[in-house]
């Protein structure tokens, strides 16, 4: 079975992103500071700012709360005054039902963010704030 680690969402995000007609500017090792992925939407202004995380080693259940919680907060240092940012969360899909449970669309939508998960795959599934307001009024 494919091991959903950082490296691997954050490959095929990279991917994902070159199809999406982005350019990168930048990509961060595990071991630098600062947002994962830096890209730029060609021809236009638009910058993308992503956070990777990967399923988490040791007891991934319980420990992909406080994983989900260390993405939102790093994420949210990186809010630029750049008027044409958004932000993304790239997460495996294991994750997303707790991103439905716990994560209000309307903060969502204030803060440009977007949920990037990927599967076994590598298949990226991109859900905005509207998608995300969607699966909470079920």
């Amino acid at each position: 079975m494919i091991q959903l680690t950082e490296e691997f969402v954050k490959n095929r995000v990279l991917e994902w992103l070159g199809k999406q007609d982005y350019i990168i500017s930048s990509v961060k090792t595990l071991t630098e500071h600062g947002v994962d992925i830096k890209a730029k939407k060609a021809r236009s202004n638009l910058f993308y700012f992503i956070e990777c995380k990967g399923e988490p080693n040791n007891n991934p259940v319980k420990m992909r709360y406080p994983t989900l919680v260390s993405a939102l907060g790093e994420i949210i240092q990186r809010v630029t005054r750049k008027k044409y940012a958004k932000y993304a969360l790239a997460l495996p899909e294991t994750y997303k039902e707790l991103v439905i449970r716990k994560i209000p669309w309307m903060a969502c939508k204030r803060l440009s963010l977007e949920m990037l998960f990927v599967n076994t795959g590598g298949i990226v599934i991109r859900i905005n704030w509207k998608d995300l307001r969607k699966e909470q009024s079920h």
